[in-house]
């Protein structure tokens, strides 16, 4: 196919469908090409046109002391079968001791306590170094971390709440900026975040709050009840919710994101809130089924609350153990920045 063939535009929606793998070849074709693959509206239409994947990762022994990472890429729909079915091929890639808060856009965003801090795309094998800001040490941190895309302002954005006062990274400038901390202090907060209209969602002992530019709180469906999990399902905000002193749960939906009074019921799971008290990780995977997938114990179980069957994947052999879970679109996010990884 020559490019006197077809039009430019029609040459770019073709080319916004492809895995990143043939994009990256694709680019050594010519100068223009190079140019139009590298742009950031054909990076985000091919981000948005890419499908939505489970990465896995896996530890695998090697050794008394020692290990590797890899990484296996899922569809939703090959859930919940055996993960050990020749259909993907695991991926060694170094994860080291990092923790995960959570990934956008085929981005990775990773945290070594203490040491570093880093943006990584595994599609394209690129990561973005971010410094500490200097004032740092002299915070609590209240909330770990949080990450995010600003539609707005077209930019990546890291979110740390501490006290007295908290910061807000942005990628395209590389700094940290002070901001004003939430007004009123919260306690046991949960670590996984769920990103919902542009803002981070997490659930706060006794509320669920609202975070990203701004702090801002959204009443719980039943006050008195506990929430220990948010996410999304049928393209609404989720949370998993129980009665005091029963065993049983519920799965609200807010239909109107802009109505608080909006909480429905979507299911009654026949599973008490301790399988989520400890999940790292708990989100719908295909809006047909249902299913729930969520990391308890170092171990990933599928729910479908319809049936009220669970079931556990199968990892990769009987040494390797899944460690980490998380969604990721195959991008061209962080093309032309940092260094190769």
């Amino acid at each position: 196919m020559m490019s006197n063939d077809l039009c430019e535009e029609l040459i770019l929606d073709i080319f916004s469908r492809l895995p990143t793998k043939s994009l990256l070849r694709f680019r050594s074709v010519s100068k223009s090409l190079y140019a139009c693959i590298g742009i950031p509206d054909f990076i985000r239409l091919h981000a948005l046109r890419s499908p939505e994947k489970i990465m896995l990762i896996h530890n695998i022994p090697e050794g008394k002391e020692s290990w590797r990472n890899t990484y296996t890429l899922h569809l939703e729909d090959q859930f919940p079968y055996n993960i050990n079915n020749g259909i993907t091929t695991p991926v060694a890639y170094h994860f080291g001791h990092f923790s995960i808060p959570g990934s956008c856009n085929g981005i990775v965003f990773l945290y070594e306590n203490g040491k570093t801090i880093n943006l990584r795309n595994p599609s394209i094998r690129r990561k973005v170094n971010v410094h500490y800001p200097p004032s740092w040490g002299d915070n609590f941190a209240v909330f770990e971390f949080g990450f995010g895309f600003d539609r707005v302002i077209d930019d990546y954005k890291i979110l740390r709440i501490t006290t007295p006062t908290s910061f807000i990274y942005t990628l395209k400038t590389h700094t940290w900026r002070e901001i004003a901390s939430p007004t009123t202090p919260f306690s046991h907060v949960n670590s996984y975040q769920c990103l919902f209209s542009e803002s981070l969602h997490c659930t706060v002992k006794g509320s669920f709050n609202v975070f990203m530019w701004f702090f801002s709180t959204i009443d719980l469906p039943v006050p008195s009840w506990e929430a220990t999990a948010v996410t999304i399902i049928k393209d609404s905000l989720a949370v998993f919710s129980s009665e005091p002193e029963h065993e049983n749960s519920w799965i609200w939906l807010m239909r109107d994101y802009s109505n608080p009074a909006s909480w429905s019921v979507a299911f009654k799971l026949e599973l008490t809130m301790s399988h989520f008290e400890h999940a790292d990780r708990v989100f719908q995977l295909t809006a047909n089924d249902d299913l729930l997938l969520y990391l308890l114990y170092d171990r990933i179980s599928v729910y479908n609350p319809q049936t009220q069957v669970k079931s556990r994947l199968v990892d990769l052999d009987d040494s390797s153990q899944i460690v980490h879970f998380i969604k990721c679109t195959e991008s061209l996010g962080l093309l032309g920045m940092g260094t190769s990884c």
